[in-house]
């Protein structure tokens, strides 16, 4: 039976778009760089974004104690000032680690909530779907499902996010894992139930198919260096241009090759210590400071970055929608 939650969510043509899980600027002592976290919110706005995802992974929660995640929520809503709903990801170790946060997220001005599963212990399905159900009651909400088996392995699987979603519990859900084939049964599993709610890929090199299949937004993390290269796409898939969709996703795919540095292994930290550089060569946020133990950029790294990622970011977001060579 659906749960009644007395709170009111965000409407659900607003749960949709390009929602970048966006960076977390750091000063050089790895405090949070506020007037950089103002331009960075400015930049991506002005790039026509539809929602800001906090304190996911690219914005590095896992180096944030509890009550810097609630400011670090607090000071990203006040920078969007109501012009897009702020989603914060609320996941930890525990169910009670999770409802603090997620109560005090609200308490900040989050318009929605996700969730990862606890990671670290292994749970069964049963105690997941509690899980999820005690943070929805505690802040009487529906909240997301966060899908990222990469460092979540043991989550939720289709069957228990359809029931949720059946319950009311469950508004939308965000698969970071790029599974397109587990994605697809996941719609076809809420189409079947009559439990339909918004889904939303993760993964940047899948954003195209994730639309074909009936995503309603992109939570790419490359929205943070290109957020108008990909509402375009968005607005494309919309528009069923799947021509156009892909084209704009093999731009994509060039920036994300160019990405990597040559002879480094490439890591979550690595990534979104390469993002920062970009953005702080082009004068968006002030240092390319990412969380310990995460190590700085070389400087063949920044040398590589600078010469060949940021030319094609730059041309990414030009205002045109001249094709740009891939």
């Amino acid at each position: 039976m659906p749960l009644a939650f007395t709170s009111t969510m965000i409407p659900s043509d607003r749960l949709r778009g390009v929602l970048p899980p966006v960076l977390l600027p750091m000063t050089p002592d790895a405090e949070v760089d506020s007037v950089s976290l103002s331009r960075l919110v400015s930049f991506l706005l002005d790039g026509g974004v539809h929602g800001l995802w906090v304190n996911g992974t690219t914005g590095e929660f896992y180096g944030l104690e509890g009550e810097l995640r609630a400011r670090v929520v607090q000071e990203f809503v006040t920078a969007v000032d109501g012009r897009v709903p702020v989603i914060a990801h609320v996941g930890d170790t525990s169910t009670r680690l999770a409802v603090q946060h997620a109560r005090a997220a609200v308490t900040a001005g989050a318009a929605l909530l996700s969730v990862l599963p606890p990671y670290l212990v292994g749970f069964t399905q049963g105690e997941l779907k509690g899980h999820v159900r005690a943070v929805a009651d505690a802040v009487q909400q529906p909240v997301l499902a966060y899908n990222l088996p990469q460092f979540a392995p043991v989550g939720l699987s289709i069957d228990s996010i359809v029931e949720l979603a059946a319950e009311g519990v469950l508004c939308g859900a965000k698969d970071s894992s790029s599974d397109m084939v587990w994605f697809r049964q996941l719609a076809r599993g809420l189409r079947e139930a009559g439990a339909p709610m918004a889904l939303l890929t993760g993964g940047s090199s899948v954003a195209d198919v994730g639309y074909m299949l009936g995503a309603v937004g992109s939570v790419s993390s490359l929205a943070n260096l290109t957020p108008r290269h990909l509402v375009r796409q968005y607005e494309a898939a919309r528009e069923q241009d799947w021509a156009r969709v892909l084209t704009l996703q093999e731009q994509s795919e060039t920036l994300i090759s160019l990405l990597r540095p040559p002879g480094v292994d490439v890591t979550p930290g690595l990534t979104m210590a390469a993002y920062k550089h970009l953005l702080a060569a082009v004068g968006v946020i002030d240092a390319d400071v990412a969380a310990a133990p995460q190590s700085p950029l070389s400087p063949e790294a920044r040398q590589h970055l600078t010469e060949h990622a940021l030319p094609l970011m730059r041309a990414l977001e030009k205002d045109t929608d001249t094709a740009v060579a891939v």
